[in-house]
């Protein structure tokens, strides 16, 4: 019974420390992701988030989130499919920014992540 009382609080505490990480400035910085909100033929428009200037020039990979119908059992049936790359050009607030499409078919909901 120890045991498990110890394993359960062992879990809840690493829970709670990467809940604590996941709205951190380091977080942020080696693992920025978010969304594109508005799309034209070159440029598109993401939100980032409370991340600042530390992003102009990065390139972000942008995704198109699938989801399989008859997966197989166990599997939920989503995936990430890369569709292209965007650059940030400047920031437009403390949520969104403009953004140069790179490569691909970009499109609105698309997310995006920091590129490693």
């Amino acid at each position: 019974m120890f045991k498990k009382i110890r394993r359960l609080s062992i879990a809840i505490s690493l829970l709670l420390a990467l809940t604590a990480c996941a709205s951190s400035a380091f977080y942020h910085k080696n693992f920025m992701r978010g969304q594109i909100v508005h799309v034209t033929s070159s440029s598109a428009v993401v939100c980032i988030g409370s991340y600042k200037d530390e992003l102009i020039g990065k390139t972000l990979n942008v995704y198109q989130i699938e989801y399989e119908v008859g997966t197989q059992e166990g599997d939920d049936g989503f995936r990430r499919e890369l569709i292209g790359t965007v650059i940030i050009n400047s920031i437009i607030d403390e949520h969104f920014a403009r953004s140069t499409i790179t490569s691909g078919s970009v499109a609105k909901n698309n997310m995006i992540e920091l590129s490693r």
